[in-house]
């Protein structure tokens, strides 16, 4: 059956809102709409078990279960999450004032639905739908109904048969009446349902025991206090390596402020360091901007010895220099073959004992200032 558009065009307005997969949300809750056809929308709050809530998208109203040859329909409840499909729907029967929810192996006594296809969800996100997980627990619904009648006051006298109203609402297709049904499960395999005694009217029957399910709990229970009592022991055992730990941890604690106290005396004197060599930088910045306006000084004049014998003690040392530089660049000359030995010799010879004369005359003129020579 199509859904209607302007559902559809809330539906996608909603989910633009706060739903993470836009597009597979609108399209499997879309295909659900229109395979239940008694399915609606609503936006409501939704309440966790640990106390949290959020607004949540609330697919409600019933689905169509056959139990025993006849057609009931059961009032259901899905909740969307925000993070769907990666996280799985939430899963509710919601009895109407005249039935009580009949925990089982599915459904627990608040109404919540279990199925292995529900809690498996996460690992096979990505193929698990909606309307997939509606045709299995309307299977598993069919084999094991999730509501009861709610049992009528012992006092109150059984209304006539014919008025008698069955808890679920039949399929109106059958041309049948709607069978009395005072609790499905205890009902007997029969085409049509027996008739009702003023006793069977007023009081549903007992729930059978079911010794599998005792054993299960009780194997469940078990496992649960073994898994209490391994964690206690894992917990107990690993406190005096808690305390160690705090222990260090304390004591990395106090290094930490010690060398806390260390960085902030250093960062302080950091600070009058630079104080400091801004200071002076400030300082030479402004003796350098004084010396730009001094008269600029002469080379030579601080060159030029006091007396005439030094000026020429000057002389002679740089002439004795530059006869050792002459000779020493004709040795250059005579290795690369540029002048010939007997060039060589010649001039060596000459530039040799001006040197000699040179140098008699700067020891002489040492001795006579009285140097060191």
């Amino acid at each position: 059956m199509p859904v209607p558009q302007r559902v559809l065009n809330w539906l996608y307005s909603i989910l633009t809102g706060e739903y993470q997969d836009i597009n597979r949300s609108y399209y499997d809750i879309s295909q659900a709409l229109a395979t239940y056809p008694n399915l609606t929308l609503q936006n409501e709050v939704h309440t966790f078990s640990n106390g949290a809530s959020a607004l949540m998208l609330n697919i409600y109203g019933t689905v169509p279960v056959v139990f025993r040859g006849h057609t009931y329909y059961f009032p259901i409840s899905i909740w969307v999450p925000h993070a769907y499909p990666r996280e799985p729907p939430i899963v509710y029967v919601t009895p109407t004032p005249k039935m009580v929810v009949r925990p089982g192996q599915h459904v627990d006594p608040q109404g919540q639905v279990y199925h292995p296809y529900i809690s498996g969800w996460s690992t096979f996100w990505d193929k698990s739908t909606i309307v997939d997980m509606l045709a299995i627990l309307i299977d598993v619904f069919a084999k094991e109904p999730p509501l009861t009648a709610r049992p009528a006051p012992a006092s109150a006298p059984p209304p006539p048969l014919p008025q008698q109203q069955a808890p679920f609402v039949p399929d109106p297709n059958p041309p049948k009446p709607k069978p009395p049904m005072p609790d499905l499960m205890d009902e007997p395999v029969t085409p049509s349902p027996p008739p009702l005694t003023s006793t069977s009217a007023s009081v549903a029957p007992p729930i059978p025991p079911n010794p599998l399910k005792d054993q299960i709990t009780s194997d469940i229970g078990a496992a649960l206090h073994a898994k209490r009592q391994e964690t206690l022991e894992r917990y107990t055992s690993s406190i005096s390596g808690l305390h160690t730990q705090h222990e260090a941890m304390a004591s990395a604690m106090q290094g930490m402020h010690a060398e806390l106290a260390d960085l902030a005396h250093f960062h302080q004197t950091t600070i009058t360091n630079i104080s400091i060599l801004r200071d002076t930088i400030a300082h030479a910045d402004k003796i350098i901007a004084d010396s730009a306006s001094l008269p600029n000084v002469d080379i030579d004049e601080l060159l030029v010895a006091p007396t005439v014998v030094a000026n020429q003690l000057y002389a002679v040392v740089a002439e004795e220099r530059a006869l050792n530089d002459a000779i020493f660049v004709l040795g250059r000359a005579l290795e690369r073959g540029r002048i010939s030995p007997a060039v060589f010799a010649k001039t060596t010879r000459g530039l040799a004992r001006d040197l000699f004369l040179r140098r008699a005359l700067v020891r002489k003129i040492g001795k006579g200032m009285g140097l060191d020579m």
